[in-house]
């Protein structure tokens, strides 16, 4: 087995939603393609950082408070970061933390702060926090796919110039206001969706596995692993959002 490693950024400040699962889940896939996996952390206590160095990298969400000063020491890669995106790399970050990857974050308060500008998005807290479901369809790694996971959204995200990750069948999304679901940058993945999406939708962690071997030129094969139970899973909780007062047809069908 060949290492595979996994930057974690900042476990101990941006940890909300239980969204480590998703680590687990990469962790997990990797090892079916393969690989030794490998989870590193990246915080204030690491000497350096190199986003090259890593096959996939992870964010989890955090309050919006912490966002300077994560934002101050992540600063000096933001170039890295940039370029490990704009290549194809796999990175994935969800919730509240898309907004510290984008250009300017808006606090309820009226005060301001800029985000790493790494996508071009503009994220507005809200003063009330939303939760429901979320049903989207999206393509990754060329792959058509439906996820379904759960949404606590603290703010709007709102595009400047990026293509959606997904298209709403139901839920909040990125603003309430269309059918807008996330960023999809490359092969990085900015997302609302939590649950953790990789656990509940492994149909996408096997994609985002394939995605990160490719750029070692190492093709993936069949993961030995059968989603029935995830499916069964997918297709009780469509059953149970479609049975909501609200249906799908606020959401654009």
């Amino acid at each position: 087995m060949s290492n595979f490693k996994i930057a974690w950024l900042f476990p101990d400040t941006l940890f909300l939603h239980g969204e480590r699962g998703n680590l687990l889940a990469l962790a997990r896939f990797a090892q079916l393609a393969g690989f030794e996996p490998e989870i590193q952390k990246v915080d204030f206590t690491s000497a350096t950082f190199a986003p090259e160095e890593y096959d996939i990298i992870f964010c989890a969400p955090g309050e919006i408070s912490s966002f300077p000063a994560v934002r101050d020491w992540l600063l000096p890669y933001k170039a890295q970061l940039r370029e490990y995106v704009d290549g194809g790399r796999p990175m994935l970050v969800t919730g509240t933390s898309v907004g510290l990857f984008g250009k300017q974050i808006l606090r309820s308060d009226g005060s301001e702060a800029e985000g790493l500008g790494i996508i071009f998005t503009q994220f507005s807290e809200n003063k009330a926090v939303y939760g429901d479901d979320i049903w989207f369809e999206c393509e990754y790694n060329n792959e058509k796919m439906e996820i379904i996971g759960n949404q606590i959204q603290m703010g709007d995200l709102n595009i400047v110039s990026e293509k959606p990750f997904g298209h709403l069948r139901y839920g909040y999304g990125n603003t309430g206001k269309d059918r807008n679901e996330g960023v999809l940058r490359g092969n990085s993945i900015f997302t609302n969706t939590l649950g953790p999406m990789l656990v509940c939708n492994p149909w996408l962690t096997e994609e985002i596995i394939r995605v990160a071997a490719a750029a070692r030129d190492i093709t993936v094969g069949d993961f030995g692993y059968e989603p029935t139970l995830e499916r069964r899973s997918f297709a009780t909780k469509q059953k149970f959002i479609e049975t909501k007062e609200t249906g799908l047809t606020n959401c654009g069908r």
